[in-house]
């Protein structure tokens, strides 16, 4: 390996340890060495590496910490959604990604003679909603009735306090296309907006009840203000 090669290992370790606020961000923030924030320059410098170096390390931690963040998170998401409707539903709630991913969605719900297969993304970001949806799960999505996108978001225990249902055309509208049979798209993030969400899980049949976890599943949170900014507060569209 060569100097410079130990030298951005350093600076690696240093940031993974640093771990700065911006780090979570980094892909949206940080799209050129132009854009380094001045503690990775700095540290960079010291080290004597150009910004191009420092580019690399912050995009290599940065998809590092995702991938382990959202493995946690998601499967803190889907636990947590499997608690609360099986507390409704006692028996009818299957965690069939526990098994086996390959189904195409995360849960199924046997409700009332209707399966419903539940597909959750889960995160714990207040200020931007950003998933990432497999090409698998995407046509699943487009092929099956059933098949509904849950957005769950936790706070910083992972413990559920808002639930939103994503417009299923908003994903075909926005998935990317093969533009050659040389090349297909495997999996894409989407960053949706409120006025692509509707609050809580509003399919399923629902009786009357005032309580915390009732008012989270059907109105999409506790009543607090949790800030999810991203959270619409009223309904922006109507459900096919």
């Amino acid at each position: 390996m060569t100097s410079q090669g130990r030298r951005e290992i350093l600076l690696a370790s240093i940031l993974e340890a640093a771990n700065p606020p911006w780090l979570e961000n980094a892909d949206v923030l940080i799209r050129s060495s132009d854009d380094l924030p001045q503690d990775i320059e700095r540290w960079a410098e010291l080290l004597g590496l150009p910004a191009s170096s420092g580019f690399r390390v912050v995009r290599r931690i940065s998809g590092k910490i995702d991938l382990k963040r959202r493995a946690q998170v998601g499967s803190a998401g889907e636990n947590a959604l499997c608690v609360l409707l099986e507390a409704k539903w006692p028996g009818a709630i299957d965690h069939v990604a526990e098994r086996d991913d390959g189904f195409g969605y995360d849960i199924s719900a046997s409700i009332q003679e209707a399966e419903w297969h539940l597909e959750v993304k889960a995160t714990t970001r207040r200020g931007r909603l950003s998933f990432f949806l497999s090409r698998h799960e995407f046509e699943t999505g487009l092929t099956d009735d059933y098949w509904k996108l849950l957005i769950v978001g936790l706070d910083d225990g992972l413990q559920a306090r808002c639930i939103a249902e994503v417009d299923k055309s908003a994903l075909e509208k926005f998935a990317p296309g093969d533009r050659t049979t040389s090349a297909c798209w495997e999996s894409a993030r989407y960053d949706i907006g409120g006025d692509h969400l509707h609050p809580g899980i509003i399919f399923l049949p629902w009786d009357k009840a005032d309580t915390a976890v009732h008012r989270l599943l059907t109105q999409g949170s506790l009543g607090q203000d949790q800030n999810f900014a991203w959270m619409p507060k009223e309904a922006g569209w109507e459900l096919n």
